[in-house]
């Protein structure tokens, strides 16, 4: 893990960040979505952008992230609208609700020039459906934003890259 700048403060600012993941990884798994809402900005965009095969390219080994094209393309208000579709009990795909686990490791934050906080972190999502012996296990990396607002850190921005090219379940009714 790793911030601009050195010392106590430096420390100081990657355990708050990662008890802000791992609390927000305990509300999505325990579906408290209202809460977690909470933890984000009014401004908030939550994007997972297809991945596509392709030719690797340059020096990069990391291809095919789409910039035009999503799974999920959501702001605060559809983000709403999608956890007020879950708590109707008509969310079919959630019905029951998923068990879902969600697992952060790999923290590393950066300090942006507008005071905001790059915060990149790799994720496993484990989902289990009903009482079938399958799961479904996603990875990713997260490319979040952080803004301090009144004094908590709140997600501003996340970029979910998932590392499959193809969504290996039938809808994406969870939250990365």
């Amino acid at each position: 893990m790793t911030v601009t700048g050195v010392g106590a403060a430096a420390a100081e600012t990657i355990a708050q960040i990662t008890q802000v993941l791992y609390d927000e990884a305990e509300l999505l798994d325990e579906g408290r979505l209202r809460e977690w809402l909470d933890m984000v900005t009014d401004d908030v965009v939550y994007q997972v952008p297809v991945r596509i095969h392709k030719e690797q390219t340059g020096d990069s080994r990391v291809t095919g992230v789409q910039t035009d094209s999503y799974h999920l393309d959501e702001n605060r208000t559809s983000l709403l609208m999608r956890v007020e579709r879950i708590e109707t009990g008509f969310a079919w795909a959630e019905e029951p609700p998923s068990r879902i686990r969600h697992m952060v490791s790999n923290v590393r934050v950066r300090h942006r020039d507008d005071g905001d906080l790059d915060v990149r972190s790799y994720v496993m999502v484990y989902r289990s459906r009903w009482d079938r012996p399958d799961y479904d296990i996603m990875t990713a990396e997260r490319r979040d934003v952080f803004r301090d607002v009144d004094g908590a850190w709140k997600l501003a921005r996340r970029l979910v890259v998932l590392d499959s090219t193809t969504v290996p379940m039938l809808n994406l009714s969870f939250l990365f």
